[in-house]
């Protein structure tokens, strides 16, 4: 029995054991999962643990996301192009393998709400999710990048990934916005923690468009609860970033058909509704 396990602080309320757990028991794949309190200070000693033997791999969440980084013996392209993983993958040789599978969470949920591809997009806030919401705008073909911050001046990597990606971007801060700002918008993500956006509503406004609000808990958000278009919660990401790792983790070859039977199961047991 091959061990894996989410690593973060606070990690009590996540349910990557669950949606891990329920596609091993389905693909009847021998790993334990469990959740793992763990701080950055720890992150080297746990890297070593990894290395010793009996581990599938590890998800990642914050606040490790960049700390993992350099303890990496390989990272894949898409990691090093933003600096920040969501998962580790170790090999029968205890060799570890930084990957970011975010990316696909962001690129599933969209799929499920009908959005595959898009030429406009806003982000709210500059963090680590930020970085990969970008990365899955560019597969989505977007070519207008708008970030929506209170300081523009935290914007300048996500900024400096969305031009390296062919991408226009425009930095606004919240204050010099006008009322309704997010009305017209086609594609919104907001990469804000819960309660971020709560003092934001009034100059965002009701946007019509798909909105992806990746905070979840507690669900909905005022400004999920506020939009008047599509909406979609980080669980949806959550649970399509999770069917990647257990890729990863399982080493099962993962065709169309099993991949729709994972994703639908792991929507069960959390007992969410799958768009689409």
């Amino acid at each position: 029995m091959l061990r894996a396990a989410v690593l973060g602080q606070p990690i009590g309320h996540s349910k990557s054991p669950v949606l891990h757990s329920t596609a091993y028991t389905l693909l009847e794949v021998p790993i334990d999962y469990r959740a793992i309190e763990l701080s950055p200070d720890q992150a080297e000693a746990q890297a070593a643990e990894l290395r010793a033997g009996g581990w599938a791999g590890c998800s990642v969440t914050m606040p490790l996301k960049d700390v993992f980084v350099p303890l990496m013996d390989e990272l894949s392209d898409r990691v090093r192009r933003l600096g920040a993983l969501n998962t580790i993958i170790v090999d029968a040789q205890g060799r570890l393998r930084g990957e970011n599978t975010d990316v696909d969470g962001i690129l599933g949920a969209l799929a499920d709400a009908g959005v595959r591809q898009a030429e406009r997009l806003t982000v709210l806030g500059a963090g680590n999710t930020t970085l990969a919401a970008v990365a899955a705008g560019a597969e989505l073909g977007v070519r207008e990048l708008r970030i929506v911050l209170r300081n523009a001046l935290k914007a300048q990597k996500v900024a400096a990934l969305a031009e390296e990606l062919g991408m226009h971007v425009r930095i606004e801060e919240l204050g010099s916005l006008d009322e309704g700002a997010l009305t017209a918008d086609p594609l919104v993500i907001s990469t804000l923690p819960p309660h971020g956006a709560d003092d934001w509503l009034s100059v965002l406004g009701a946007g019509n468009g798909v909105l992806l609000d990746v905070a979840y808990d507690p669900w909905p958000s005022a400004l999920a609860e506020s939009w008047a278009g599509s909406v979609l919660s980080g669980e949806h990401m959550l649970v399509h970033q999770a069917v990647e790792q257990v890729r990863l983790f399982s080493g099962v070859n993962f065709d169309e058909s099993v991949r729709e039977n994972v994703t639908n199961a792991l929507y069960a047991s959390i007992g969410l509704h799958r768009e689409g």
